[in-house]
C-alpha cells in the first residue's frame, strides 16, 4: 500500500532533500494535502492540530513541549529545575548535582534583570553574551559591552560567557551533536556517532570583544568574513577525536562526559514534553525529535551545553575544501539512520508479545537494531546512574531499567516536598505549600498517597491495591493497568513538586535547607540620602546595590548635612522590568535600564529646582569655591563635546567644575549652583567594554555619556557670572580662536537647556529675563579644537587668578 508524506514549515530544498531521499520509494509518495499524510517532516514547530492524528503508524518529527529544550532561556530553566529537585532529593549533598554543572548561567529578561545586575556588579571581570531567546544561526548574538544597558524586552536573555575555550589550531570551536528522542514514555534518547566541530574563522582573542569572527562559531556569521581564507570550516567528529588523541587528550573521557550531559539535558525536559503532549492530546508513539545540540569545550576539556536547536540545519555550509563533502555525507546518513530508527520505512503492524512488559522490551530492542550510527543513551546500560534524575520513572522506564541492568535495582521511594496532608471523612486532602492549592484525593488516590508517604515502593502499593479488589468481582484485575496508574500518579505528584524521590545513596539530614529549595535572591542595601538641588530638597532612597555603586559618588556634592527636613521622597524601586522612579507616591518614570537611571534622576531634580520666576539653566560652571564674584558658564549643548570643554578649562585654570545653575528672579542677583555631574560623550571616552571602571550612562535619546561628579564646595553656593562661552567643534576663522556673540545668538544655544518652575518651558517673561541676564555678561564662541589659543585670548585667567581647585 502506498503511503503519503508531507513536508512543511519554514522549509527549503536543503532542509527537505535528505528526508525525501531516505524514504522507500516503493512505499511512499509525496502528498498534496497538509492534513492527509502518514509521515510529516516539518521544519520549525507545527501548530497543535498537526498532532491530532499521530500514532504508531502516523509519524511526525516533533514532540509537543520540546521548547523546554529549544528555547534558550527555557533550556536553562529546565536544567535549574532539575538541579533544584535533585538538591532537595539529596538534602544538601552534592554527589548528583555535581554532574549538572555543565550549563552557563542564564538570565531571562525582564524577570531576571535585577539578579543579573547584581551578578555583574559582584563579578566585574565576568563577561556575558546577549542572545535572542528564539534566535537561530547566531543572529543577534553579541558580547555585552555594558551590563547596565542590556535591553529589558522579554525577547532577550543574557548568558554567561565561557572565556577559556579549548581551541583548535588557535580557533574557538563548538561541537554540533545530533540527538534523537524517539519516545517519551518510556524515554528513549540516542546520540549520533558523527557530528562536527564548527570553527570560528579567526584566531581566538579574548581581548578582541568587537570581532564576532573570533568568538562566534556559527557558520552563518562566519560566512560573512570576506577576509578569511576559509570562513566556514567543519571538522567531523572522527577527525576531531583523532586530533584530540594526537594532542595527548583522552577523547573517550571527554565523550563520556558529553553523553552524560546530553542524557541529563533531555531528562530535564521530560515532564514538560509529557505534560504538553497530554494537554493537546498527542499520542507520543507517533512523535520523535531530532535536536542539534551545541557543546563548547573549555581549556580543561570540560563540556558545556550552549543551546539545543529545533530542526537543526541540514544545509551544507562548508565548501568542498573545508569539510563540505564530509558534511553532506554525514547529514545524509544522519537523516537516513533517523528514518530507519523511528520505523518510517518499516512495517506498519508491530509484533505482539504475551505481556505488556515483554512487548515493551521487544519494541525497544527492535528499535535499537535499527539504530545505525545512533548510540542509545537512555535507557542507559547502567540505569542506576540516571533513575535518580527522573522526577519519578514511569512504569515503562522502570521495566526497561530492570531488563537492561546487570545488577539488582531497588525501586525508588518518595517523601513529601512541598506538601502537607490531612485526613477527613476517609479522604486525604493535600495542600501544596508552594502554590497554596488544596486538593481532595479519591479513595484510590488517598491510598496511594498514604502508602507512598509512609515509604512504600510503587509496586508494593500496586500489590496492595490489587489485593483489595473483591475476589468475587467479574473478570481478572489488570495488574499492568494498576501498576501504571500507581506509577503515573506518583510521577505526576513528583513532577508537580509535591513529592520527591528519597536519596538513593542513603544520605540523611533532618531538614532540607531553604537555600537548597529556592534560588538566592539578589542582594539588597538600604540607601538613603537627602539632596539639595536649588529649591528642591528631597530624600532619595533605593535598595539596589548596583545602582548605589553608580549613583552615590555623583550625589555626594549635592548631599545635605542632615536627613531632617526633606520635603519630598524620591524612591528608585527595582521593578519588572527595570527600575521605577516614584516621587511622593507618584510614578515619574518606569521601565528604566540601570544605565538610564542616573540621568533620569538628574532630570527629575533639575525640573524641580526652580521656584516661580526662577530659571534653571543646564550648562557647565567654572568657579572657585572661595570666590563668589567670578564664575564662567560653558554651554554643553553641542552633543559631540558635552561638558568636556568646561572640564578642560577648569583644569587649566585650576578651578572647580559644576553643572547647572539657577538664575534668580532678580537677574542682577547671584546664581545658585546646582551641583550636577559633568556629562562627557561616550565617543570621547575609553570606557566602552569596561563596566564599573567608567560606567556609561544613557540619556533619554539613547546617547551614551560618562558622568563625573561636580567639585566639592560648589553645590548650593551662589556665584556671579561674568562670562558665557559657547564651545564649537567646528574650527573658527578667527586666529584668536574666539568670537563675540550677540544675546540672540547665545540664546539659540542655551534655550534647549532652560526650564522654569516644575520643569516647564520658559514663558515670555522668563524668556525676557534670560535675555536681560545675558545682556550683562560677556559672550563668546570658542574654538574647541584649539583650546590653548582660545584660553590665551579670553579674559579668564585674570578673573580666576589665585583660585584653588577642590575636586
Amino acid at each position: 500500500m502506498t503511503r503519503h508524506y508531507w513536508m512543511g514549515g519554514k522549509r527549503t530544498y536543503e532542509q527537505d532533500r535528505f528526508f525525501e531521499s531516505s524514504l522507500d520509494k516503493a512505499r511512499w509518495q509525496a502528498g498534496d494535502d497538509p492534513q492527509e499524510w502518514d509521515a510529516c517532516w516539518y521544519t520549525g514547530m507545527p501548530d497543535p492540530e498537526y498532532f491530532a492524528k499521530v500514532g504508531p503508524d502516523r509519524k511526525i518529527n516533533h514532540i509537543p513541549g520540546n521548547n523546554a529544550l529549544t528555547v534558550k532561556s527555557r533550556l536553562y530553566q529546565s536544567l535549574v529545575t532539575l538541579r533544584e529537585r535533585v538538591e532537595a532529593q539529596q538534602r544538601g549533598a552534592s554527589h548528583l548535582t555535581d554532574r549538572l554543572q555543565f550549563v552557563p548561567r542564564v538570565f531571562s529578561m525582564p524577570e531576571d534583570y535585577h539578579e543579573f545586575q547584581q551578578e555583574a556588579f559582584d563579578n566585574p571581570s565576568s563577561r556575558w553574551l546577549l542572545k535572542p531567546k528564539n534566535g537561530a544561526r547566531g543572529k543577534g548574538i553579541q558580547l555585552v559591552q555594558d551590563p547596565a544597558n542590556i535591553p529589558l524586552d522579554s525577547s532577550w536573555m543574557v548568558q554567561e560567557y565561557i572565556g577559556n575555550p579549548h581551541t583548535m589550531h588557535g580557533r574557538k570551536y563548538v561541537l554540533r551533536l545530533y540527538v534523537a528522542i524517539t519516545s517519551v514514555t518510556p524515554l528513549r534518547v540516542y546520540l549520533y556517532r558523527q557530528g562536527f566541530a564548527k570553527l570560528a574563522s579567526e584566531p581566538y582573542d579574548e581581548e578582541n570583544a568587537d570581532n564576532p569572527y573570533s568568538y562566534l562559531t556559527n557558520p552563518d556569521i562566519n560566512a560573512l568574513n570576506l577576509d578569511a581564507e576559509v570562513p566556514v570550516e567543519f571538522v567531523d567528529l572522527e577527525r576531531y577525536r583523532a586530533w584530540l588523541r594526537e594532542e595527548g587528550h583522552d577523547d573517550d573521557d571527554l565523550f563520556a562526559k558529553i553523553e552524560d550531559l546530553v542524557s541529563l539535558t533531555c531528562l530535564s525536559a521530560l515532564e514538560s514534553m509529557r505534560e504538553r503532549s497530554r494537554a493537546i492530546g498527542a499520542d507520543t508513539r507517533g512523535c520523535y525529535e531530532l535536536l542539534g545540540i551545541d557543546c563548547l569545550i573549555d581549556d580543561q576539556l570540560k563540556p558545556w551545553i550552549c543551546e539545543c536547536n529545533l530542526s537543526p540545519s541540514l544545509e551544507v555550509c562548508a565548501g568542498p575544501e573545508s569539510g563540505g563533502e564530509i558534511e553532506e555525507d554525514i547529514k545524509g546518513s544522519l537523516v537516513a539512520d533517523l528514518v530507519s530508527l523511528v520505523g518510517v520505512n518499516g512495517k506498519t503492524e508491530p509484533d505482539h508479545a504475551d505481556t505488556p512488559e515483554q512487548q515493551l522490551i521487544m519494541e525497544t530492542g527492535e528499535e535499537l537494531s535499527r539504530a545505525g550510527n545512533f548510540k542509545r543513551l537512555l535507557p542507559s546500560d547502567t540505569p542506576a546512574r540516571y533513575l535518580p534524575f527522573y522526577a519519578l520513572p514511569r512504569l515503562e522506564d522502570w521495566v526497561l531499567a530492570k531488563a537492561i541492568s546487570n545488577e539488582p535495582l531497588t525501586q525508588p521511594t518518595l517523601r513529601r516536598r512541598y506538601a502537607e496532608d490531612m485526613i477527613s471523612d476517609d479522604c486525604v486532602y493535600v495542600y501544596d505549600t508552594r502554590l497554596g492549592h488544596l486538593s481532595a484525593l479519591n479513595e484510590t488516590g488517598s491510598l496511594i498517597w498514604l502508602m507512598a508517604t509512609d515509604g512504600a515502593a510503587p509496586d508494593d502499593i500496586a500489590d496492595a491495591l490489587n489485593d483489595s479488589i473483591d475476589p468475587g468481582a467479574a473478570g481478572q484485575p489488570d495488574i499492568w493497568a494498576i501498576r501504571r496508574d500507581v506509577w503515573n500518579s506518583l510521577a505526576d505528584w513528583a513532577a508537580n513538586q509535591l513529592l520527591v524521590q528519597k536519596d538513593p545513596s542513603g544520605a540523611s539530614i533532618s531538614a532540607v535547607p531553604r537555600a537548597v529549595e529556592a534560588r538566592v535572591p539578589g542582594k539588597t542595601v538600604q540607601f538613603s540620602r537627602v539632596l539639595e538641588c536649588g529649591a528642591f530638597r528631597v530624600e532619595l532612597c533605593t535598595d539596589s546595590e548596583p545602582l548605589v555603586d553608580r549613583i552615590e559618588p555623583l550625589l555626594t556634592p549635592m548631599a545635605g548635612e542632615s536627613l531632617q527636613g526633606a520635603e519630598s521622597r524620591l524612591e528608585i524601586v527595582r521593578d519588572t522590568p527595570g527600575y521605577t522612579l516614584i516621587l511622593d507616591g507618584k510614578v515619574v518614570q518606569s521601565r528604566l535600564a540601570l544605565s538610564r537611571v542616573v540621568p533620569a534622576v538628574m532630570v527629575c531634580l533639575t525640573r524641580r529646582a526652580a521656584d516661580n520666576g526662577e530659571i534653571v539653566l543646564d550648562a557647565g560652571l567654572i568657579a572657585s569655591p572661595d570666590d563668589p564674584d567670578n564664575a564662567v558658564l560653558v554651554a554643553n549643548s553641542d552633543r559631540e563635546l558635552g561638558d568636556l570643554p568646561a572640564l578642560e578649562m577648569a583644569s587649566r585654570l585650576d578651578a572647580g567644575f559644576s553643572r547647572a545653575i539657577k538664575i534668580p528672579e532678580d537677574v542682577g542677583g547671584l546664581c545658585s549652583v546646582l551641583g550636577l555631574p559633568a556629562q562627557m560623550p561616550e565617543s570621547k571616552t575609553n570606557a566602552a567594554g569596561k563596566p564599573h571602571a567608567s560606567p556609561i550612562h544613557h540619556l533619554a535619546d539613547g546617547s551614551g555619556v560618562m558622568l563625573q561628579a561636580a567639585s566639592s564646595g560648589l553645590a548650593g553656593e551662589t556665584r556671579r557670572l561674568q562670562t558665557v562661552l559657547i564651545p564649537s567643534h567646528v574650527s573658527l576663522r578667527e586666529k584668536t580662536g574666539i568670537r563675540r556673540l550677540s544675546v540672540s545668538e547665545v540664546m539659540r544655544y542655551l534655550i534647549p537647556g532652560c526650564c522654569g518652575a516644575d520643569g516647564q518651558p520658559l514663558e515670555s517673561a522668563g524668556f525676557s529675563r534670560l535675555a536681560d541676564w545675558l545682556a550683562g555678561i560677556d559672550r563668546y564662541l570658542v574654538d574647541a579644537n584649539h583650546p590653548e589659543t582660545a584660553m590665551a585670548n579670553l579674559p579668564l585667567e585674570q578673573e580666576t587668578q589665585g583660585v584653588s581647585h577642590s575636586a
